[in-house]
Parts: C-alpha cells; structure tokens; sequence
C-alpha cells in the first residue's frame, strides 16, 4: 500500500505528537514505505516487542485516522544470516476502508463444491 506524504504526516502527527519519534514513530515511517519483517523492524528500529507496540501505542491512535498496522505468517521460511528458520512475521501499515478480499477473484473455485454449511462459514450465504 502507498501512501501519500500528508496521510504520513498526519500519522506521526498522532504518534509523535512532540516531533520526536519514539518506537511507534519509526515502525509507521518504516511501514510506510513498504512490508517489512520482524527482524529488519526490530533492528531498524530499535524495538523489542513489536506486537506489544502496535496494539498499545499504533493501532489505539491511528484506526481513527483510517489506518491500522497488523501481520501475516509469511508464505515462505525466512532464514537469518546464519542460515537458520527465523521465526519472522510480515507487518503491513492497512488503510482500514481497504478489505482484504474487495479484489477477491473468484474464479479459482469454478467447479469447487461447497456445501450450505461451507458457505455460511465464509460468509457467503
């Protein structure tokens, strides 16, 4: 997702009220530039709990403004730079009148059958 340079400003305007950018600050700049994982987040900008900072002080200021910060197990391993399994997530800055699946193409399931209760399930019915 991109977002514009005034959309940006009035985030670190709620996150960084005094000008000066604590952890919250530099994970929204960070984001907003792009996904990016817990370890290049953590390092970059020098934060340990990572979810403990969106849920307490990113996600309470800036879902009023259209936006929240949240994360996905990533599709694939990602290893560190010793070659192990990091146990990584992606976090993503979302403009909250965005839902995920507004684009959702259905084709895929041409020919899948799914029974009532499958349906309802997925909110479908």
């Amino acid at each position: 997702m991109k977002i514009t340079d005034h959309e940006l400003e009035s985030l670190i305007a709620v996150l960084s009220p005094t000008g000066i950018d604590f952890q919250a600050g530099r994970i929204v700049r960070l984001l907003a530039k792009g996904p990016n994982r817990t370890g290049i987040i953590c390092a970059k900008c020098s934060v340990g709990n990572i979810p403990d900072v969106i849920v307490k002080s990113i996600n309470p200021k800036i879902m009023p403004l259209g936006f929240f910060v949240s994360c996905v197990k990533p599709p694939m391993r990602i290893r560190n730079q010793f070659g192990q399994i990091a146990g990584d997530w992606i976090y993503t800055l979302y403009r909250a009148n965005d839902a995920a699946n507004d684009d959702l193409d259905l084709s895929a399931l041409d020919g899948l059958e799914l029974s009532d209760r499958d349906l309802n399930n997925i909110g479908v019915k």
